[in-house]
Parts: C-alpha cells; sequence; structure tokens
C-alpha cells in the first residue's frame, strides 16, 4: 500500500491512545482528583488535569498532588491507580473516525501498533473493555520498555514486532511528545487537534500532517 501523503511503502501506523483514538480526559482527571480527595485536597478542574496527561501516570499525579515528597506520591499513586483500574472507560469515547480509520487500514492489511504513556496495564485493559484490542498486533504502554515516548524504543520495539522499518511506518498522535518520538525513531508523523495539546503548540512540534480529526487520515493514508 502506498501513502498518498508521501511516496512511501506504507506497511505499518503506529498510534498514540489518549486525546489521538480516545477521549479519555475525564476519566483520568477523576482518578487523578481520586488522590487529591484522598488527601483532604479540593479536586482540580477538568481543563488543569488535561494539562498534565501524556508525560506518564508520574507526571500526571506529581502535578495533580502538586508536591515531590515521594512518601506522599507514593500514596496518591495507590490511590489513582486503584480508581482507575474501576473506572477507566467509565466516561471514555472513541474520537469521531477512530474505528472508520481502524477498519479502513485493516482491510487493506497495514499493520497496526499502539504507543502509549498510559502504564501498560491499564493501556491494555481500556484497549479490552473498547473493544480495540483485534486491531493490534502489538500495544505498549509506558512500561513496558525501558525507555517511554518522546524516547524512540517503544516505537522500534513495536515495528520490530510487526515486521516493518520506519520508512514503511507512520505514527498518528496528538502531542509534541509523539511528534519527538517519531522524529527520533525516523518515522512519518501524523497529529490530530482534537486531543489534549493546543494547536499552536502542535503547529510548532512541525509534524507532518496536522488534522483536524482522524477521518483525514482516511485521505491522506490512502
Amino acid at each position: 500500500m502506498k501513502c498518498k501523503g508521501v511516496d512511501i511503502p506504507l506497511k505499518a501506523v503506529l498510534f498514540d491512545l489518549d486525546g489521538t483514538l480516545i477521549d479519555s480526559k475525564k476519566d483520568i482527571a477523576a482518578a487523578a482528583n481520586a488522590a487529591r480527595v484522598h488527601f483532604g485536597m479540593p479536586a482540580l478542574p477538568l481543563e488543569t488535569v488535561t494539562g498534565y496527561i501524556g508525560w506518564g501516570i508520574e507526571h500526571l499525579n506529581r502535578k495533580t498532588l502538586g508536591t515531590d515528597d515521594p512518601e506522599r506520591l507514593s500514596e496518591g499513586l495507590k490511590v489513582l491507580k486503584g480508581y482507575y483500574r474501576d473506572h477507566c472507560v467509565d466516561q471514555t469515547l472513541l474520537f469521531p473516525g477512530a474505528r472508520e480509520l481502524l477498519d479502513f487500514l485493516k482491510k487493506r492489511g497495514v499493520r497496526m501498533g499502539l504507543v502509549s504513556n498510559k502504564p501498560h496495564e491499564f493501556t491494555l485493559i481500556t484497549l479490552d473493555r473498547l473493544g480495540l484490542s483485534p486491531y493490534f498486533g502489538v500495544a505498549l504502554g509506558a512500561d513496558a520498555t525501558p525507555n517511554k515516548k518522546p524516547h524512540p524504543e517503544p516505537l522500534l520495539t513495536a515495528l520490530q514486532r510487526l515486521g516493518a522499518s520506519p520508512s514503511e511506518a507512520v505514527m498518528i498522535g496528538d502531542s509534541p511528545v509523539d511528534v519527538q518520538a517519531a522524529r527520533a525513531a525516523g518515522m512519518r508523523v501524523g497529529v490530530v487537534s482534537h486531543g489534549f495539546v493546543a494547536k499552536e503548540y502542535l503547529n510548532a512540534a512541525d509534524p507532518d500532517w496536522l488534522v483536524d480529526s482522524l477521518e483525514e487520515f482516511l485521505e491522506i493514508l490512502a
């Protein structure tokens, strides 16, 4: 299969999860705020917590609790994880066009992988509960490899398992972290603006494609 956006053979597509394929910010914020409530702190607004998403659960926990105290962070992380394990898809929805794009690529024989900075356990649980697991030949959460995005290791690991080289693949995400990881891995990269990062920051990251909806990739990857 050729990629219309750039003349390369397209063997594989890697996806980010949160903010790219799914709108999960309400469930993530609820879990983060559960840790605050545990310590008698008021819940933060959804918009505030959303700004902390994308760099891993430790970053989210630290920013939400506003502390660097190891014991407090450890306790808070246990509360956050416990809550999220039970409620990770209560309010989570697929973004418009997500399933259509996955079906489109599947029908064309393009191998698909998922690389997320969400903990590996929750990545697999979320995919399973949303019925997305069958689409992916490999799914890696933040702790599935020694380094997480923006390091290229998880992308290169996913491609190796899919039997594709960076020049035969495209990364689709929603943040500068995805762009940085893809560039470091030697991949083309597209980002959607419906995620958790303002469009001005996505523009500054200089992806190959910046789109407003996943449907646009049906044309780009045709």
